[in-house]
């Protein structure tokens, strides 16, 4: 039987006004489109559900809460924590009648990913309807390129449906991606965690110096080790001590060996939840 992986995602839309996202989400949503433009205050949600089968054994459902988001950079800028808390992945949309709407995007990008961190983002090159050479100019052309190497796009038309839908499954394959991979990462960490307070748990009061760890975890990371090392000090699962420049000693605490009696694996401090 395959195993069901269920998530529930955050994705945003963002964009100067007039570009098109409600439009947009309209269209993928209900399947409509109207020509009357109506700007939003604050924002709209729209709740998707996505099924993904992976293979013979794995199948994903996921959640989707879609936010549309008003285009006032001032807004943008006072709110930045509250709107794009918690994102998964995100569209910045532009007008590709409206130059001035193309060159904010590096903008739009760097506030959210400012919020969100490094997440998935695809740009959404709106109105292709509206234009007569379905492209934009050379000169946005080498700005996008400069600014967001390797950023992917889509040439969109709320009007006439064209993009959208692979610009929507390709967001949300690289989001469910992205959480699946940093659920591989968080297994693996807390794997690590606990073999590294049994070792020195078998080592007692002696404790585990730097050069044991780093030969017994030489597979690893050394900065990753080291991280999950100094989370353990924090969460008071070990002490440490220094014994030279640049090294040191762990001992497990009781409270270090608790967690390994109840058979919990400790959350590191700087892990978030997907």
């Amino acid at each position: 039987m395959a195993e069901v992986r269920r998530m529930k995602l955050k994705l945003v839309v963002v964009g100067d006004r007039g570009v098109g996202k409600t439009s947009l989400i309209n269209r993928y949503v209900f399947n409509n489109f109207s020509e009357v433009y109506e700007g939003t205050l604050g924002s709209r949600l729209s709740f998707l559900v996505f099924q993904e089968v992976l293979g013979s054994d794995q199948v994903i459902e996921a959640e989707i809460a879609l936010f549309d988001l008003m285009g006032e950079k001032a807004v943008r800028d006072k709110f930045k924590e509250i709107m794009f808390w918690g994102t998964h992945g995100f569209f910045a949309m532009a007008d590709v009648t409206r130059r001035e709407t193309i060159l904010s995007l590096p903008a739009w990008i760097r506030t959210v990913q400012s919020v969100a961190g490094e997440v998935p983002y695809q740009i959404l090159i709106n109105k292709a309807d509206l234009a007569p050479d379905r492209a934009i100019s050379p000169e946005d052309t080498a700005l996008l390129l400069s600014e967001l190497p390797g950023a992917p796009f889509h040439l969109t038309s709320a009007k006439t449906s064209e993009g959208i839908e692979r610009a929507f499954d390709a967001l949300v394959d690289a989001v469910v991606n992205a959480a699946l991979e940093e659920s591989r990462v968080t297994r693996k960490t807390r794997v690590v965690v606990t073999r590294v307070l049994e070792f020195a748990k078998r080592r007692g009061p002696i404790g585990v110096s730097k050069k044991e760890l780093l030969m017994a975890f030489k597979d690893l990371d050394v900065n990753a080790l080291m991280r999950e090392v100094q989370d353990l000090h924090a969460l008071g699962l070990v002490t440490m001590e220094e014994t030279g420049p640049a090294s040191f000693r762990i001992v497990i605490t009781e409270k270090g060996e608790r967690e390994l009696q109840r058979g919990t694996e400790p959350r590191p401090i700087a892990q978030g939840a997907v």
